[in-house]
């Protein structure tokens, strides 16, 4: 069985090279003093993930012994999986071998942010005992037993924070300074709930522009937050393309409140089109609230006389009240009826 998963897992390695013809992206020193290389690894010209081989000191229980093994991240940093190196198998107390539920149990730790044992210091993972030669018991604490391999607890928390630590912020700093159209096509395809927020976060406002068409693309399916920080990351300019207040036309209604008087906020100091003037107007309501002020204000600046119009047909129909700035815009204007509303 033993030599089966070396075999097995040496040739996952021996693919990664085929596909990838890496090349060295940078250096990661770990805390004892050691470090890695990060490599690319490619599909033909594309960036695919990073990959580095690991080799760590572990020592359980006194036993000390080095595990060998290839990690690989996505663009941005996130851990996808691992490799055993061919003939070195990774071992838990006393060379006894890892089993093919180990493996797996390792895969699912490594993935996993939620756990209690990788936020402990490492002489918090197991029982102290005084009457011990080196002052502990080797008994893992009951509440993260669960949660890590039996007998290669020290493997689990090793091997984790290598995985889950400086790295994550090099790949992600690293993946900035290659983004191109493919390679954050390749991101906004991600199932994982952080690439949306990566790219808003790490696109230059020329990336923003060229790929304008998928940024709202994810803002139509974002959840939560989202749609909200996507709309304030996406530079005030764009607000006067076509695409974007097409969009809104077409989906302000089902926009969160706050998401509106995001893009409210980043419609200020753009021409707004007349479709979007015409869909405005519609949301203006009788509650007296910011978000009414803030479409006023919009329409007063398109200084259509049309539109002027019926703002004034609605505030004075709606019986609406009109901010001391609004109104100081309108006397400007020398709006007929203007008598007839009330400020704020």
């Amino acid at each position: 069985m033993k030599l089966i998963i070396s075999v097995l897992m040496g040739l996952m390695g021996l693919l990664t090279y085929w596909v990838s013809g890496p090349g060295h992206a940078f250096e990661i020193e770990t805390k004892n003093g050691g470090s890695f290389g990060v490599n690319e690894v490619h599909w033909g010209d594309q960036l695919e993930k990073y990959s580095a081989t690991i080799m760590a000191p572990v020592c359980e229980e006194g036993i000390c012994y080095n595990v060998n093994v290839v990690f690989n991240w996505n663009l941005i940093g996130e851990f996808l999986d691992y490799q055993v190196q061919p003939y070195d198998p990774l071992t838990k107390l006393d060379h006894k071998p890892f089993t093919l539920g180990d493996y797996a149990k390792l895969q699912s730790i490594l993935k996993n942010h939620d756990l209690v044992f990788t936020g402990l210091a490492a002489d918090k993972l197991v029982v102290k005992a005084e009457d011990t030669v080196d002052g502990y018991s080797g008994a893992t604490i009951e509440a993260i037993k669960d949660e890590v391999i039996d007998g290669a607890l020290f493997t689990c928390y090793t091997l984790w924070h290598i995985a889950n630590g400086a790295v994550v912020d090099s790949i992600r700093q690293h993946t900035q300074r290659r983004l191109d159209k493919p390679t954050i096509a390749k991101i906004i395809g991600y199932s994982s709930s952080s690439a949306p927020y990566y790219l808003i976060e790490h696109m230059s406002e020329t990336q923003f522009e060229q790929n304008l068409s998928e940024v709202i693309g994810l803002i139509k399916t974002g959840k939560g937050y989202f749609p909200k920080n996507a709309i304030e990351k996406i530079p005030e300019r764009l607000f006067g393309k076509k695409e974007i207040q097409d969009f809104l036309v077409q989906n302000y209604d089902s926009l969160s409140y706050y998401t509106q008087v995001a893009a409210l906020n980043k419609l200020q100091k753009v021409s707004l089109q007349g479709t979007l003037t015409e869909k405005l107007l519609t949301e203006i309501s009788d509650r007296n609230s910011a978000q009414n002020q803030k479409i006023i204000t919009l329409i007063i600046k398109t200084n259509d006389a049309s539109s002027i119009q019926k703002l004034m047909d609605l505030l004075i129909e709606k019986k609406i009240k009109l901010s001391e700035s609004n109104y100081r815009l309108l006397q400007e204007m020398k709006v007929d009826r203007l008598d007839s509303i009330e400020k704020t």
